[in-house]
C-alpha cells in the first residue's frame, strides 16, 4: 500500500486543491487549475520540515502519477506543474469589495483620518503578517495577531468572509494592558464585545490584571471596555471547596469538553473547554463528514501533552457518533496554525 496519500481539500468546475499526506501526516499541498482539452497548470508545495530527501522522491512519483493520471482524463494538451521543496513562508488572502455591503454591518461615506486612506477596495489584499497569524475565532468573528514587538501587538479583526473589519493596536506594562480598537465600518454593540473577548483571550490571565480597551469609530472613541483581575477569573472564596473537592476526585476526561457550535451539512465545528481553565474554548475542532473517513483538524491555544491530545480527540469522536457512522478518523493536531502531529483513529478503538 502506497505511503502517500492525495486527498481533494476543495473542488471546482475548474481546478481542485488537494492535502498531499505520507504516513498519515501532512506533507504539503496540491493546486491544480485546468481547462479541458486545452491546458493544465498548477503547483506543489512540499514541507521541508515534514520529509527526508528519500521521503521527497517518493511523494514527487505518486504526484506525478496522479497529475498524469489527471491530465490524460481531461486530454490536456499542455501540462505544467510548478513543484516546491521548502519552508512555508506567508498566506495571501483575498476579498471581493463588494462583500463589505454584503455582510451585516453598517457602510459610510466618511473618508477615514488614520491610516486607512490607502486602502484599495477594489484591489486583493495581501496580509503582510500571515507569517505570525495567531489566529482566535468567536462569534463569526477571527482575531489575528500580525505584529509582535516587545511590549507592543497589532491584530486585525476578520469575518467568515475574511473581510477586514478593525485594527487594534495594545501596550502591555507589566500586569496592565491597555489599547484601541480602530473599525473601518461601524460595528455592532455585540461585534464590541466579542472583540473584547478575543483580546483577552489571547493573554495568559494569571499574568495581567487590568484590561482597558478603546473600541474607535471614525475617529471617536464609541465605548470603553475595561476589565480588572476580579472579573477574568472566579471569586477565589466560592471556587475553594469546588477546588478542594476536584483534588480529591479527579478524572482527566470530566476537565474536557466538546461542544458542537456549528453545522454547516458537510462541516461541523467544535469548541473545547477545559474547566480548570475557564469560560473560554482552549481550541476548535473543524470535522468534514461528507465521508465516512472522517477528516479534520483541532486547533489548540496551548499544545498541552500527548495524552491530553488523544484524550480530547476520544471526547470528540464521541461526539461524531451522535451525528454520523463513521469508519475512521484522520485528525491534524495544531498549533497556532503550526503542526503538531497527525493521527489517524479507527473506529474500532471507541466503539
Amino acid at each position: 500500500m502506497s505511503s502517500v496519500m492525495i486527498r481533494p481539500d476543495l473542488k471546482t468546475a475548474g481546478g481542485e486543491v488537494c492535502d498531499v499526506l505520507y504516513n498519515n501526516r501532512f506533507a504539503g499541498t496540491l493546486t491544480i487549475v485546468y481547462r479541458e482539452a486545452a491546458r493544465l497548470a498548477g503547483s506543489l508545495q512540499l514541507e521541508r520540515e515534514m520529509l527526508s530527501d528519500t521521503e521527497k522522491e517518493e511523494v514527487f512519483r505518486a504526484v506525478h502519477d496522479y497529475v498524469q493520471a489527471f491530465s490524460d482524463s481531461i486530454d490536456a494538451r499542455e501540462c505544467e506543474i510548478m513543484a516546491t521543496y521548502s519552508s512555508f513562508d506567508h498566506v495571501i488572502t483575498a476579498q471581493p469589495a463588494a462583500e463589505f455591503e454584503e455582510r451585516g454591518w453598517t457602510s459610510t461615506d466618511e473618508d477615514f483620518d488614520y491610516d486607512t486612506d490607502w486602502i484599495d477596495h477594489d484591489a486583493n489584499l495581501e496580509d503582510e503578517g500571515a507569517e505570525y497569524r495567531e489566529d482566535y475565532s468567536m462569534g463569526g468573528l477571527e482575531l489575528v495577531l500580525v505584529s509582535e514587538d516587545e511590549d507592543l501587538l497589532e491584530y486585525h479583526i476578520y469575518d467568515e468572509a475574511e473581510n477586514w473589519l478593525a485594527e487594534a493596536f495594545l501596550h502591555i506594562e507589566e500586569a496592565d494592558v491597555t489599547g484601541s480598537v480602530h473599525w473601518l465600518l461601524e460595528p455592532e454593540e455585540e461585534a464590541l464585545d466579542t472583540v473584547a473577548d478575543l483580546l483577552v483571550l489571547d493573554f495568559d490571565e494569571d499574568e495581567i490584571d487590568t484590561f482597558v480597551i478603546h473600541m474607535m469609530y471614525d475617529n471617536e472613541v464609541i465605548e470603553t471596555i475595561e476589565l480588572t483581575h476580579e472579573q477574568l477569573l472566579p471569586d477565589s472564596e466560592e471556587a475553594a471547596p469546588v477546588l478542594a473537592e476536584l483534588d480529591e476526585e479527579f478524572d482527566p476526561s470530566s476537565d474536557y469538553s466538546v461542544v458542537l457550535a456549528r453545522d454547516d451539512g458537510d462541516v461541523l465545528t467544535y469548541e473545547i473547554y477545559q474547566q480548570s481553565h475557564g469560560g473560554l474554548p482552549i481550541g476548535w475542532a473543524t470535522v468534514d463528514i461528507s465521508q465516512r473517513q472522517l477528516t479534520g483538524f483541532i486547533d489548540f491555544r496551548e499544545p498541552g501533552s500527548e495524552g491530553d491530545r488523544e484524550l480530547i480527540a476520544t471526547l470528540l469522536m464521541e461526539e461524531l457518533d451522535k451525528e454520523k457512522d463513521y469508519e475512521a478518523i484522520n485528525l491534524s493536531m495544531m498549533h497556532r496554525n503550526r503542526l503538531i502531529e497527525e493521527v489517524l483513529f479507527e473506529t474500532e478503538q471507541v466503539h
